[in-house]
């Protein structure tokens, strides 16, 4: 009878192509290998195709605008890269909270130190649009990280406090690492106020705007922050948090 292995000879599975069939076959396989590899040493930043960086991305397209592009700093499989925002001139990756505001609260009770967002009723500590092992490999990944917050308020201190001149009802906030970042205190977790309305706490809306910029990436994002100066009725405030930037 026929021998049941003919049929995986490779001479035999293509005698009937012609030579030019042949060579077609091989620059269409060439093609996708090249498609591939391109994928790798030049990407485009889309969901098929994502950097590893923005800085990458900046480097294989310097052409390219800031705008939203996919990344992928694990390098593994596509299905988890992230869209992020690409801020070309620093060539900084920048990724978004979810969400990036919260609601105007009003926090009742008499807190002797502060009162961490994260355990308030309505509060939440911050995620965004990353999972760990990708913010992970973007921070190992950067030499350097950047955030800012909003701390929108009404008869209520973010910073400095005009009445007492002093720091005391100053925020704090949670890096990443656990770290505590404050207003006064060692320059390397001290972060900067480019804003500061709410410290002579009025009763219309204001706002007070810090920023913290570090050469450590691990300290950010931020994931929480400690409020002094709520408790009574007419107190309120809300946060706007920013984008979380790598380069």
């Amino acid at each position: 009878g026929p021998d049941p292995m003919a049929g995986d000879d490779p001479s035999r599975l293509f005698a009937k192509l012609t030579d030019d069939d042949r060579k077609a076959l091989v620059v269409k396989a060439y093609e996708q290998l090249k498609v591939s590899f391109d994928k790798y040493t030049k990407p485009s930043g889309d969901k098929a195709a994502p950097a590893r960086t923005c800085r990458d991305l900046a480097v294989a397209h310097p052409e390219l605008p800031s705008g939203d592009y996919w990344i992928d700093p694990n390098q593994g499989d596509t299905k988890d890269s992230i869209l992020v925002f690409c801020e070309m001139n620093r060539r900084s990756t920048c990724i978004r909270p979810k969400p990036e505001k919260t609601k105007q609260i009003t926090y009742l009770g008499k807190p002797r130190a502060e009162v961490w967002f994260s355990e308030m009723d309505s509060g939440f500590q911050f995620t965004y649009k990353s999972d760990s092992n990708q913010m992970t490999f973007l921070q190992l990944l950067s030499t350097h990280g950047s955030q800012n917050l909003t701390y929108h308020c009404r008869n209520s201190v973010a910073n400095y406090d005009a009445n007492d001149r002093s720091y005391k009802k100053s925020m704090k906030i949670l890096g990443w690492n656990d770290i505590e970042l404050n207003a006064m205190g060692k320059k390397r977790f001290k972060y900067e106020v480019t804003e500061d309305e709410c410290k002579s706490r009025s009763d219309t809306w204001a706002k007070s705007v810090i920023t913290f910029e570090t050469d450590k990436p691990n300290r950010l994002p931020f994931v929480d922050v400690g409020i002094f100066d709520i408790g009574e009725p007419n107190q309120q405030f809300s946060l706007e948090i920013g984008m979380a930037c790598f380069w």
